[in-house]
């Protein structure tokens, strides 16, 4: 699996691939902290979920990357589906863990914050960009071209639904009392925002960490769930 990884990573990064997300994740990072005195947690918080975003497009490029035949060869030298689409996930998780080093350092470096970042702050702070880069993935897999063939409903599909994750809290706010509980359905892909937002940043014990368990268990279910359905198709 390690060469696997390896080889994912190669292959991606000469295809070229790479070079719209994460450019388009660097000039998003930069152009926000055009405006200097940000404030600490809440300027943490867009760019995770922007993370998010990116890195939902890296999967579903990712996996897309090698063609039929190839496929079929590596999954028999894995020996699974599994191995091979775990490697995959975990290349892209490693690109993403790089975006965000550069979303975490890039404001402290040049000090672009009103205030200090606490180790607090900065511990939760890196912890919900990879949960929510995690949670971009998983979605991006149930899009993949693994399981749709047709590219419309692929692309179309993961933009709609991230779109319809950032927008849960309005849907929430708009839906009948009687089916609130579809938002449940949703990628949490904001809930933990909420939670940072309403956070002083003095101590843990007053963060509210439910929103940060549900997406590390939404994020597994829907990799369980691709997992099984992949060997189906």
């Amino acid at each position: 699996m390690k060469e696997l990884i390896k080889y994912s990573l190669h292959d991606y990064i000469r295809s070229h691939r790479y070079f719209p997300p994460v450019s388009a994740f660097f000039i998003l990072v930069f152009v926000y902290y055009t405006y200097t005195s940000n404030p600490v947690i809440d300027s943490y918080a867009l760019t995770a979920v922007t993370l998010y975003v990116i890195s939902a497009w890296i999967c579903i490029s990712v996996l897309a990357l090698d063609p039929p035949v190839q496929k079929q060869l590596m999954l028999l030298h894995v020996k699974g589906s599994n191995r091979y689409y775990i490697a995959k996930f975990i290349s892209v998780w490693l690109i993403s863990l790089i975006l965000a080093v550069y979303a975490f350092l890039y404001p402290v470096v040049f000090n672009l914050f009103n205030e200090p970042v606490t180790f607090t702050i900065g511990v939760i702070s890196f912890m919900n960009h990879m949960l929510l880069a995690t949670l971009g993935i998983s979605v991006a897999s149930i899009f993949s071209n693994s399981l749709m063939k047709n590219l419309i409903n692929s692309y179309g599909g993961l933009a709609l639904l991230i779109v319809i994750s950032i927008a849960a809290l309005g849907i929430y706010d708009v839906l009948p009392a009687s089916f609130k509980n579809i938002v449940w359905v949703i990628p949490p892909a904001i809930g933990t925002q909420q939670s940072l937002t309403n956070w002083s940043g003095e101590s843990i014990l007053h963060l509210s960490i439910v929103p940060f368990i549900w997406v590390i268990i939404y994020s597994l279910i829907l990799l369980y769930v691709f997992l099984r359905l992949v060997k189906r198709f």
